[in-house]
């Protein structure tokens, strides 16, 4: 994204109609730029401590989110099930009922179709998978949502349940800071894998994770891409990890951060690796889960030994 190319101008005027200006600034209307983004900075995945360098590995992601508030319609205004739907459901499951594919959040339209009332609500007041539980809904609130969420109309509210139901404001999702080719509005690196000297307080190294292969066939360094999955590392020097959207699993150097090794993966391999023996010999192994980040989904588990 050179300065004077139109992706570097779509991102400029985009920077100008929200609010930044450091990591404290408030959520607003027009939308504010989060950075570290919501996944990061440091990687959830985790992080890994070697005892002999003192050194402590941690991937990140070098990325801006935009966090955009909805005002909401005032108390009363909509049905019970509607407003609750807004407050709780629309950001992942859309104000549609139409999902987000890209994030995993499945499309509800249908829904009724595929499992029966009850089966809707119990799901609503336990929650599955990332979807967190609702069970702190009365019974009342619990039956309106999910009326809602089924596409069914809602019966009239003469208690005035929804006018009590209420914050004001919610938001519009978690929404990555992208330019228009879909690539991070940002200077890479997007995704760096790093070790801190934790004796010093001070990073000893931070190498790019990650590769667009097709901004590498255009002359460009490699970038690091978005990350999910932490390190593990060895006592025989080595730094593994996969995590990152090119579906790869590499091999670093603990004490230089130099990449020694990288493979392909059936999947993405959003995951931390793991180590053990069997045999008298050493393996690493990773889960190819996939399906993050737009990539294919997968299910298998790959381990790597070296030859005999």
């Amino acid at each position: 994204m050179p300065p004077g190319s139109a992706a570097h101008a779509a991102v400029l005027e985009r920077l100008r109609q929200v609010r930044s200006g450091g990591q404290f600034v408030p959520p607003s209307v027009q939308g504010t730029v989060i950075f570290p983004g919501f996944d990061g900075g440091a990687e959830w995945g985790g992080s890994a401590f070697d005892p002999e360098t003192r050194l402590l590995y941690v991937n990140a992601n070098e990325m801006a989110w935009i966090l955009e508030m909805r005002k909401l319609p005032p108390p009363g205004a909509l049905p019970l099930g509607a407003r609750l739907y807004a407050q709780h459901c629309g950001v992942c499951h859309g104000a549609s009922r139409q999902g987000d594919p890209q994030k995993q959040f499945p499309p509800l339209v249908g829904i009724e179709k595929r499992q029966t009332f009850d089966e809707t609500q119990a799901l609503v007041a336990r929650g599955k998978g990332v979807m967190p539980a609702f069970a702190f809904l009365s019974r009342a609130e619990l039956a309106a949502v999910a009326t809602h969420a089924r596409g069914e109309r809602e019966p009239d509210d003469p208690q005035g349940e929804a006018a009590r139901a209420g914050r004001p404001y919610t938001h519009l999702g978690y929404n990555r800071f992208l330019d228009p080719d879909g690539y991070p509005a940002v200077k890479p690196p997007w995704g760096t894998l790093n070790a801190i000297d934790l004796d010093r307080g001070e990073i000893r190294w931070s190498v790019p994770l990650g590769e667009l292969e097709e901004l590498s066939r255009r002359g460009i360094p490699r970038t690091g891409t978005e990350n999910y999955g932490g390190p593990i590392v060895t006592a025989g020097g080595l730094v593994f990890i996969a995590a990152t959207r090119d579906e790869k699993f590499r091999a670093f150097d603990k004490r230089s951060g130099e990449m020694l090794w990288e493979a392909s993966l059936p999947a993405g391999g959003y995951a931390t690796p793991a180590t053990y023996e069997a045999g008298g010999r050493q393996y690493v192994v990773i889960a190819a889960g996939g399906g993050k980040m737009g990539t294919k989904s997968g299910d298998a588990y790959v381990a790597f030994t070296l030859p005999d």
